[in-house]
């Protein structure tokens, strides 16, 4: 989904927002195999039903902007709106981590995801804000 929300993008804060959070996200899959291989679990690359519909959602709407801004302030609230989702979920593996007596290395990978998940949520509003003002211009 980044690569084609990248591509969609015509503001260029927001396009580098989301081509770092890309290469992140590479990052945060090699990290999420270690954590699984360390509960002797088998990754899959499964999409889950609720970032399905956001992609669903957004595929639906994203070509009806006639004004390039307005499309890029509808981007970067779909953005924010992942970045919600996977917070949320990584929230939920930290809290059945600890239940399950995840160990630390593993704990730490799933910290570090979850924070720069934040990061990048308060990049995008950051951008959000910027883009919707620039609407009133």
């Amino acid at each position: 989904m980044l690569p084609k929300l990248q591509s969609e993008t015509v503001s260029e804060g927001l396009a580098s927002v989301v081509a770092e959070h890309l290469k992140q996200t590479r990052e945060h899959a090699t990290r999420l195999e270690q954590v699984f291989r360390a509960l002797d679990a088998e990754p899959t690359s499964n999409f889950s039903p609720p970032v399905e519909k956001l992609a669903q959602h957004h595929e639906e709407l994203a070509g009806s902007f006639a004004d390039d801004r307005l499309a890029d302030v509808f981007h970067a609230t779909a953005a924010a709106a992942t970045e919600h989702h996977e917070i949320a979920s990584y929230d939920a593996l930290l809290t059945l981590g600890r239940s399950v007596g995840l160990s630390d290395d593993a704990r730490k990978l799933l910290e570090r995801n979850r924070g720069e998940e934040g990061e990048t949520l308060e990049r995008v509003e950051a951008e959000l804000q910027r883009l919707a003002g620039d609407l009133r211009e």
